[in-house]
């Protein structure tokens, strides 16, 4: 499956999940080596967004999760495009 196939799925599956506009709830784990945390929750910034931030045992991975009330599926997939630039981040 395509970028533009999974997106096209995502936001049907979105849009029929809950109500909108309503709280989402992002998780992102990072590779610390990779990307700074920093990176993601500047995507954020102004949103209002609840950051809940936990290391790895190791600290080889920071676990990301990001709470915020979203208008609309469209703006929810935006992120996950913006957040997917960044190298060493799995979306979960």
């Amino acid at each position: 499956m395509n970028d533009k196939e999974f997106y096209s799925r995502f936001l049907q599956n979105l849009k029929i999940s809950q109500k909108w506009p309503g709280n989402y709830l992002f998780k992102f784990i990072i590779r610390d080596k990779e990307t700074n945390k920093k990176d993601i929750q500047a995507v954020f910034k102004g949103m209002n967004a609840n950051f809940s931030i936990k290391k790895s045992s190791k600290k080889n991975f920071t676990s990301l999760t990001i709470t915020l009330i979203m208008e609309d599926p469209e703006s929810v997939i935006r992120i996950y495009k913006e957040v997917s630039k960044f190298k060493g981040v799995i979306s979960l």
